[in-house]
């Protein structure tokens, strides 16, 4: 008997930007609709986003989930599986971008829309560590009197720990969040799922369509190498901390990021990948790749 081949992760981007796809929508107005608890009539997603395509013929190229709420809202979501350091900076840097590419000449600054950026991480972080709540919503508030006023409601981060959702998920079943994280973080627990999807029909909805993407031999190619890229990394962090290496952090960074996408067009070589979809994939220069021995 052949054995079931187990489903992607979804919460490798390449899988979640697959699955959470322009006619998607239903899917995607639950998982958002979980995430920041109120009633949303309908999603828009950006028909421009990259999604893994069935042909080999089609290319590639990742940017972050935006959807627009039917308020005008924008929600950015991003899942960040490695640790960097510096997740506030960068969530912060994100959600500004979006909001300020908002404004064009003429407009006004009372025009402009929400915007709520979401990220999904798979490590501990630490301003959160004594918090045991797996989602955390942030804003900007006067502090000093006390009152706690909020300057303005354009500005809300959510920041959710994969890494708690089990606990979320035990102390309430019914949690739709904590459903959909355990979604993300492994579809292969079937038991657990099994009683979630006979209640929760988007996650049943989901998991379906994650059965047939999960068939796709390019996405699952490229899915593989992305998850064994960051265990690798992750290893040489560990590895490196454990023998006393002490490497200038940027610096660090920038090699550890340099070697996992060298690693990812080495493997994509020895199985005659094309160049120019290489590229596209690694963001290594056409000589960077040609100087890689197989």
């Amino acid at each position: 008997m052949e054995k079931e081949q187990e489903l992607l992760k979804p919460k490798i981007d390449v899988v979640f930007h697959s699955l959470f796809r322009k006619g998607n929508e239903r899917i995607t107005k639950a998982l958002i609709t979980s995430i920041i608890n109120e009633k949303i009539e309908k999603v828009e997603l950006d028909k421009d986003r990259y999604v893994v395509g069935e042909y080999p013929e089609e290319k590639l190229g990742i940017v972050d989930m935006k959807a627009e709420l039917d308020n005008g809202t924008i929600c950015d979501i991003e899942i960040q599986l490695s640790d960097n350091k510096d997740t506030a900076e960068r969530f912060l840097y994100y959600w500004s971008r979006i909001y300020s590419g908002q404004l064009v000449k003429g407009k006004k600054y009372s025009n402009l829309n929400k915007v709520i950026g979401i990220i999904i991480i798979d490590y501990n972080f630490e301003k959160t560590k004594e918090i045991e709540r797996m989602s955390t919503k942030w804003k900007i508030k006067e502090v000093t009197t006390g009152k706690e006023i909020e300057l303005t409601d354009m500005l809300e981060l959510y920041i959710i720990e994969i890494s708690k959702d089990k606990r979320a998920l035990e102390k309430n079943p019914e949690d739709k969040l904590a459903q959909w994280i355990q979604f993300l973080d492994n579809p292969n627990e079937k038991g657990v799922l099994k009683k979630v999807m006979e209640k929760n029909e988007e996650i049943k909805e989901a998991m379906e369509d994650l059965e047939r993407l999960s068939k796709i031999k390019k996405l699952r190619r490229i899915a593989e190498l992305k998850e064994k890229a960051i265990r690798d990394e992750e290893n040489g962090l560990r590895h490196a901390k454990e023998e006393g290496i002490n490497i200038g952090l940027e610096k660090g960074r920038a090699i550890g990021e340099k070697s996992k996408q060298i690693e990812i067009a080495r493997k994509l070589l020895e199985r005659n990948i094309p160049l120019e979809e290489i590229q596209e994939i690694t963001s290594l220069t056409k000589e960077e790749i040609e100087k890689i021995e197989k």
